[in-house]
């Protein structure tokens, strides 16, 4: 581990490898049941769509110039058939597949039929005759079997369940969300009530397991660790989950134990503090037995600013997926620093960032009311960490260029 604090690009960059050394496994689920779930392998096509040459209107399949000797209607759902002739016309369905030697639809209602049901069909009200290709969908029009549908890493939501179906994909192989422990630290946090002064009330035991859920991780438990280096490493020796997050205690002071817990188990600390402010202190790595952990700084809003930023390169990377990247945004009025990352509370307003106030390190208030962080590097462009869940959590609606953007 260097001395100098990694960049916050290259820390999640970090966090994801350390996720990678400690694979989930992944399972086949049926294709109805994927919904949310994050996919481990991409997902392609398995036929052409459409997988035949098919009629997109009601009407009839022609062949040649009008008029046509009308034949057999074409059933819904039945192969194409024989050849259709010049000078023919068959009844079709919208979505039907047209026979071979189709040269195009005539919609219903551009026609009309001479000499009774089994007469001739002619074009109506000297309609012309539709040019070559007219109202078809060519067989693999939409896409083509083989064609990829979804890469690992998106998460599966109804819309591409739907696609995925018509492609003719039955069960797709999704990641399996990692268990998280949450130990919280604090001899003078207290879980219920009012806290008296010198004490504080436990914020992140409620908060943070539904967090970690939105951000794809599995079962999720808080528990309380004491302020002791040898019990709290006692806690993370003997913990049955696969990523542990712990709260508070993560710089080098001589109240701070994290960094003294991980290393007296065997473990490794891959870093130990970001250049970023809010949460400099974080630290993350791996436990002797192997276990990656993540230590969050004691204070709120550093704590779900390091949470937001590096849980999720965690968990994809223990799920065998490629990182994720906050979308582009605009730095809504933060100026830059030199030397690390800001991370400030935003909402968004149509689609357009703007602090919340209220940001010191330690604040809850306008983290409550926000939307995510804006994230503003030394250089380059800055990004939108969005907050799962919140009313405007969405990607903003377009980068709003900065006269400091790189």
């Amino acid at each position: 581990m260097s001395d100098a604090a990694p960049s916050w690009r290259a820390a999640r960059r970090l966090a994801w490898r350390v996720g990678g050394l400690a694979p989930t496994t992944a399972r086949i689920v049926e294709l109805a049941d994927a919904d949310g779930l994050m996919l481990a392998r991409a997902v392609r096509a398995l036929v052409d769509l459409p997988t035949a040459d098919a009629s997109a209107m009601d009407g009839w399949a022609v062949a040649g110039g009008g008029p046509w000797a009308i034949g057999a209607t074409i059933r819904i759902g039945s192969a194409p058939g024989a050849p259709l002739r010049p000078g023919r016309a068959r009844a079709i369905t919208t979505g039907g597949a047209v026979p071979p030697g189709t040269t195009a639809i005539v919609r219903q209602e551009h026609a009309t039929i001479l000499d009774g049901p089994r007469g001739l069909l002619a074009m109506r009200d000297g309609r012309p005759v539709p040019e070559r290709g007219a109202d078809l969908r060519r067989r693999g029009e939409e896409l083509g079997a083989g064609t990829l549908l979804a890469e690992a890493g998106r998460r599966v939501h109804p819309a591409l369940i739907a696609l995925a179906a018509a492609a003719g994909v039955d069960t797709v192989e999704v990641t399996a969300a990692a268990d998280v422990d949450v130990v919280v630290t604090g001899d003078e946090v207290i879980d219920r009530g009012v806290p008296q002064p010198g004490r504080v009330r436990d914020a992140f035991g409620p908060a943070l397991p539904s967090l970690l859920r939105r951000l794809g991780a599995g079962d999720v438990r808080a528990r309380r660790g004491a302020d002791e280096a040898d019990r709290l490493a006692e806690a993370i020796a003997t913990t049955s989950a696969q990523l542990i997050v712990t709260t508070g205690g993560t710089a080098a002071g001589r109240s701070d134990h994290v960094q003294r817990a991980v290393r007296s188990g065997g473990g490794e600390l891959v870093v130990a503090g970001v250049a970023m402010r809010p949460g400099h202190p974080v630290l993350f790595g791996r436990t002797g037995a192997g276990v990656p952990i993540l230590g969050l700084p004691g204070n709120p809003l550093a704590a779900f600013a390091c949470l937001l930023s590096f849980a999720p390169p965690l968990l994809e990377g223990m799920a065998g997926v490629p990182m994720s990247e906050p979308a582009p945004s605009a730095d809504a009025g933060v100026t830059r620093d030199a030397r690390r990352t800001l991370l400030r509370p935003v909402r968004l307003v149509d689609g357009v960032p703007e602090l919340t106030g209220r940001d010191g390190s330690a604040m809850l208030m306008g983290l409550a009311g926000s939307d995510g962080f804006v994230v503003v590097p030394p250089d380059g462009v800055p990004l939108l960490l969005p907050m799962p869940g919140a009313d405007g959590a969405a990607q903003p609606v377009s980068l709003v260029a900065s006269s400091l953007s790189a």
